[in-house]
């Protein structure tokens, strides 16, 4: 009986362990395809470490393009840090992307390698110059300007003190065209070019108009609402330069060929026009390369005469003659160069097309020798045309 029962505690035993082995063996052996899928999971992973922990150095230079100023060590696809360096007598411009300061650094782009940004510094300078707004148009102001010819104590703009920040606050009427200047030569001119905004809340007040120059900075300022406007120019006279390659440029004529990167024209709308428009009357001329050597001529030969708001003029042209039609705006004694001029865009029927041609800068030109009769609504704004030889 003793022995029996001692075989029987055995096998037992051996039991237990065989269906404890088995057990162990179910669950640790792996699945060949789990562990593919984990494995390369976890060399993707592994990768994307790599990538992210990967770190650039970005430098930050001095004006010159070549004096360190700082450096930053930034991971892949984060961004640089931008701050504001400090140098004694200087003004800090900006972070630009290249050495030539042509255009700002954008801190909002992921850094994704090595990269430079230089420093735009200028020389802390006073501004001694004195402003003018020049131009023409129906405003109190700009009627009695006529292009900057005259410049009254009221057209000058008041100095911020301590500042190189001039500002005025005028009357605008809507088609006005102005620029700042410092004389009326138009020399240190600032024009649309440098305006930071011509709209607010979606709306135009001011287009950038054209100008004799192919650069906008010299462009005419044209109003689109009429109203009360501040308008402030700030400068930076330490980073002026000057377009020493015009042909027409000498030490003499300099200042008419002045520009700068910095300067800067803001405006704000103050509300509806203070003053009320004063009485003007509004003629009409022709001004052609042989009718008048492009020369603005008053004389009553040139001028349209007027019958119930529509202006007619019979003259004789030379064919080819190039030539349009200009203003003169006068508002009680004082008379000045307007700024609307009739082109052949304002040509449309057929009639009218069949005599005359029109250049790519939209001057009409004469098709053949005759009399001439021209018909103008300021109303539609539509030029008639008609001939006889």
């Amino acid at each position: 009986m003793k022995r029996k029962k001692v075989s029987i505690i055995i096998a037992a035993a051996v039991l237990s362990m065989s269906v404890l082995y088995g057990c162990g063996s179910k669950d640790t052996t792996p699945d060949s395809t789990q562990e593919s899928v984990q494995g390369e999971t976890t060399e993707e992973t592994k990768q994307a470490d790599a990538e992210t922990a990967e770190t650039f150095t970005v430098t930050f230079y001095d004006t010159d393009g070549t004096t360190v100023l700082s450096t930053e060590e930034v991971k892949n696809g984060e961004l640089a840090t931008e701050y504001v360096p400090e140098k004694e007598n200087q003004m800090f411009m900006g972070w630009f992307a290249t050495p030539s300061l042509a255009h700002a650094f954008d801190f909002t782009a992921p850094v994704t390698g090595d990269v430079g940004v230089f420093a735009g510094f200028m020389e802390n300078v006073e501004d001694t110059r004195t402003f003018a707004i020049v131009g023409s148009g129906t405003s109190p102001l700009l009627s009695v300007s006529s292009w900057g010819k005259t410049i009254n104590e009221e057209h000058y703009m008041t100095k911020s003190e301590g500042e190189n920040v001039y500002s005025i606050t005028l009357d605008l009427c809507e088609g006005d065209e102005f620029q700042f200047a410092i004389d009326s030569s138009w020399n240190n001119q600032r024009g649309g070019g440098y305006m930071t905004t011509t709209s607010m809340d979606g709306k135009d007040y001011f287009v950038v108009s054209g100008g004799l120059s192919d650069s906008n900075k010299k462009s005419n300022i044209k109003c689109a609402v009429s109203g009360n406007y501040t308008l402030t120019l700030t400068t930076y006279p330490g980073a002026d330069v000057y377009d020493t390659e015009n042909s027409y440029y000498t030490e003499e004529t300099k200042e008419n060929y002045n520009s700068n990167p910095y300067d800067k024209i803001e405006w704000t709308y103050n509300g509806e026009m203070v003053a009320e428009q004063a009485d003007l009357d509004i003629a009409y001329y022709i001004k052609g390369a042989i009718i008048t050597n492009w020369e603005d001529k008053y004389d009553e030969e040139y001028k349209f005469t007027e019958t119930d708001g529509v202006h007619t003029l019979t003259i004789a042209l030379e064919e080819g003659d190039e030539f349009l039609l200009t203003t003169l705006v006068t508002v009680g004694e004082e008379s000045s160069v307007g700024n609307e001029y009739v082109r052949y865009s304002n040509i449309s029927d057929e009639a009218s097309l069949s005599f005359v041609d029109g250049t790519e800068s939209q001057n009409i030109v004469a098709k053949q020798a005759g009399t001439y009769t021209f018909t103008y609504n300021p109303d539609t704004k539509e030029l008639k045309v008609d001939f006889a030889e």
